[in-house]
């Protein structure tokens, strides 16, 4: 699989988690079935992926993600990126994440992330695992 396919699928499965307007079930094209995602040490499956991804949904009004360095490598890559969440009340967060992600054919099989608090509240933090 070339390096570029694996950079391209992360870049759109962004796009589509950050699109609140984009049906959910797209997320899974991006994903395994086995998809498994740990957050600051919190497991997710692939269903709480969902989870996770609606919460946000309903409790923030808009979620950017800017991607800082990309590498891949064979069937791993790794990022550090930026999530700026806009709540409804119009509060802001920034948090860094540094993730490395394996795929398994075109799709992503493992994320493992660690999250930092840059701006905004300390709780925060479980916005990354958020249910």
């Amino acid at each position: 699989m070339p390096l570029e396919k694996h950079e391209r699928t992360i870049r759109q499965m962004f796009a589509t988690f950050t699109d609140f307007t984009s049906d959910i079930s797209g997320l899974s094209n991006f994903m395994t079935t086995d998809y498994r995602q740990f957050v600051d040490g919190q497991e997710m499956t692939l269903d709480d992926f969902r989870t996770h991804t609606m919460a946000l949904r309903s409790g923030l009004r808009e979620l950017d993600i800017s991607i800082q360095h990309i590498i891949c490598d064979g069937d791993s890559a790794a990022t550090v990126h930026f999530a700026r969440a806009t709540r409804y009340s119009g509060e802001h967060s920034l948090i860094k994440v540094i993730a490395f992600y394996r795929f398994r054919g075109a799709r992503i099989c493992l994320v493992d992330e660690l999250t930092h608090v840059i701006e905004g509240h300390h709780e925060d933090k479980a916005l990354g695992s958020l249910q």
